[in-house]
């Protein structure tokens, strides 16, 4: 767990240079071609290593911790948009705003519980 913590960090800032330095110089394949090589150096040495990286306590507070992002996210975006719409006397300009936020919503709950429907009828009743 720890080398693999070593390397997420080692990634990270590898990430953060080449990103940066692709917003500098105003060229985005760079970034691009560094996101995908840290996935995959990521994905490797995932796949090849034999130190647990992932026990059922890190697996039960990831899934708490994401349904909990994708509640308040949700219900967030959900408010912004409506007081958006509501508010289109006074700020016409945000109008579209509030409505792509609003089907945003609509769009993120649509596939949480296809994706919950799909886990139950794997794994569940």
């Amino acid at each position: 767990m720890k080398n693999y913590k070593i390397l997420r960090i080692i990634v990270a800032i590898f990430m953060a240079i080449i990103v940066g330095l692709s917003a500098t110089y105003g060229n985005i394949f760079p970034a691009i071609l560094a996101i995908l090589i840290a996935a995959m150096v990521s994905y490797i040495y995932k796949k090849t290593t034999t130190e647990l990286l992932e026990d059922e306590r890190i697996t039960k507070v990831s899934e708490k911790a994401s349904r909990i992002a994708i509640v308040v996210f949700s219900i967030t975006i959900a408010l912004i948009g409506m007081f958006l719409i509501i508010l289109k006397s006074v700020y016409s300009d945000y109008t579209q705003a509030g409505f792509t936020l609003s089907y945003s919503s609509v769009a993120l709950l649509a596939l949480y519980y296809i994706f919950y429907g799909y886990y139950n009828k794997k794994y569940g009743s």
